[in-house]
């Protein structure tokens, strides 16, 4: 028993640092037409996990405790688990919901033997915690100069739209698929950090835990250097609900939480300054013929979706790429559903202007159209209107309707792409077992850290697919949640 828990602490210590793994290295098995099957760190750490903690569980006598208590949590996916009969695409959809199911057991095991969570064993967490996030951010500015020094892109493992050859200066993507999803890994331990610096109870000053605010500068940094405007705006509107959540609440330290929300709101101001000039040093160092200037313009001019432009003229003209160049680009931030093969071209092989001039119009053009076509298909007829074309079925709904050129095609949207694939019953039991994780929420002594992060991965998944890849949202909020159930932090 003792190694048993040994290794089921283990592996808790260890989810951090392999969640940041999330597409390199992977283990690919082949394609199909309509789907690829990889298997990834995180999911192996899943399947490994699970199989620990059920065994642990057997042990104890704890598989089905409190089971007349839990089954109104099992409603979702035991109705997603039913749409893969009459979905457009069985096998996907059985994938994802076997991927959804070992989410839900390896929730189920961290509750259940949330015992083992010590005082000491949540101090020693967040060292892991942030100690993982640190590494990961230093790895995206090591991406950032081995692009800019020609490093090819198989050792760096920028994705191609990730390149200066794009914008003019890199955007790293870490060990994720794309930098939209690193950005997405980061919004944890940055909101984790802020809510450590602003909540009373925690004690933290600068003197005495200066590591916290220097996690949270640095993981602010990376985070708007990645570029990514999804994660980027999770982030502000979480920031945002968390200070007025903070504000309203306290009463007797007001003063001090203002104050504190003040420090946070300054730092990260100071971390967008810090990255937006090493973006324009970028862009001056790059082998295009982009300049500081020009560097600094076109990350305001994206960020703020061509509303922000500071060139007076200067931008028209700017010379493009050619038209094929630019389609590569958004296909590729569309989440690369083809395989990496053929992608690996020489480091050179574009032209020395740099492809985007500012704000893409394209990637925000697709998403929505993407989003529209969804809900074209789901508006069809009553039947899909109530349940769905079946999970995993979107991209082949989409395909079969001439809406795309590929059933591998991913609807950047979750909400729409759940409300395709599992229809108004879905979304209902969606709704449902949200407002079931927002009442537990209340109950904990860290409520407001996880209605924050709520809030954060909620805005997030308006902007690409999170299930079932982004197993941080589920695993993450799942673990804070049954590490503070019990007692409050000890800081």
């Amino acid at each position: 028993m003792g190694k048993l828990n040994k290794i089921f602490k283990g592996l808790i210590y260890g989810l951090p640092a392999i969640l940041f793994f999330s597409y390199y290295p992977i283990v690919s098995l082949g394609t199909s037409a309509s789907m690829n099957f990889e298997f990834s760190l995180p999911l192996i750490w899943l399947v490994v996990f699970d199989v620990v903690g059920l065994a642990l569980m057997i042990k104890q006598k704890l598989v089905f405790k409190d089971f007349k208590r839990k089954w109104i949590w099992l409603l979702f996916p035991l109705w997603l688990s039913l749409s893969v009969f009459w979905s457009l695409n069985s096998l996907r959809g059985f994938l994802t919901v076997g991927i959804l199911w070992l989410i839900y057991l390896a929730i189920d095991e961290m509750w259940n033997l949330r015992k083992l969570f010590s005082e000491k064993f949540k101090r020693n967490f967040w060292r892991w915690f942030f100690g993982a996030s640190l590494l990961a951010c230093f790895w995206c500015v090591v991406q950032c100069v081995l692009d800019l020094a020609g490093v090819s892109r198989d050792y760096s493992l920028m994705c191609r739209g990730c390149t200066y050859q794009m914008f003019g200066f890199p955007h790293p993507n870490g060990f994720s698929i794309e930098p939209q999803f690193m950005g997405n890994l980061l919004l944890a331990p940055t909101i984790v950090a802020a809510w450590l610096m602003i909540e009373p109870k925690n004690r933290y000053d600068f003197k005495k835990s200066w590591p916290i605010f220097v996690c949270f500068l640095v993981t602010t940094a990376t985070l708007f250097l990645t570029f990514s405007r999804g994660a980027v705006y999770a982030l502000l509107v979480g920031l945002m609900f968390l200070s007025a959540f903070m504000i309203v609440r306290t009463k007797k330290e007001r003063k001090s939480v203002v104050k504190k929300v003040g420090a946070t709101w300054g730092l990260v101001v100071l971390s967008f300054l810090f990255t937006l000039n090493a973006q324009g040093l970028m862009a001056e160092m790059s082998p295009t013929n982009d300049t500081y200037y020009t560097g600094v313009a076109k990350v305001l001019n994206h960020l703020s979706l061509g509303v922000i432009e500071v060139r007076d003229g200067e931008r028209s003209e700017k010379s493009y790429a050619p038209e094929s160049i630019r389609t590569e680009y958004n296909r590729e931030e569309k989440r690369q559903e083809s395989s990496q093969e053929g992608v690996n071209e020489a480091h050179d092989s574009l032209p020395d202007e740099s492809v985007f001039d500012g704000y893409v119009e394209e990637s925000t053009d697709t998403r929505i159209k993407l989003t529209d076509s969804a809900m074209r298909v789901w508006s069809k007829d009553a039947s899909t209107i109530l349940f769905g074309v079946g999970v995993g079925g979107a991209g082949e709904a989409l395909y079969v309707n001439h809406l795309t050129t590929t059933p591998k095609e991913i609807i950047q949207n979750q909400y729409a792409s759940l409300l395709l694939e599992t229809g108004v019953m879905g979304i209902v039991l969606l709704i449902f077992t949200i407002v079931l994780v927002i009442r537990r929420a209340f109950r904990n002594p860290v409520a407001v850290l996880l209605l924050t992060l709520m809030v954060v991965y909620g805005i997030s998944v308006c902007f690409f697919s999170g299930l079932p890849n982004a197993l941080h949202i589920y695993l993450l909020m799942g673990l804070f949640y049954c590490i503070f159930m019990r007692k409050k932090l000890v800081s």
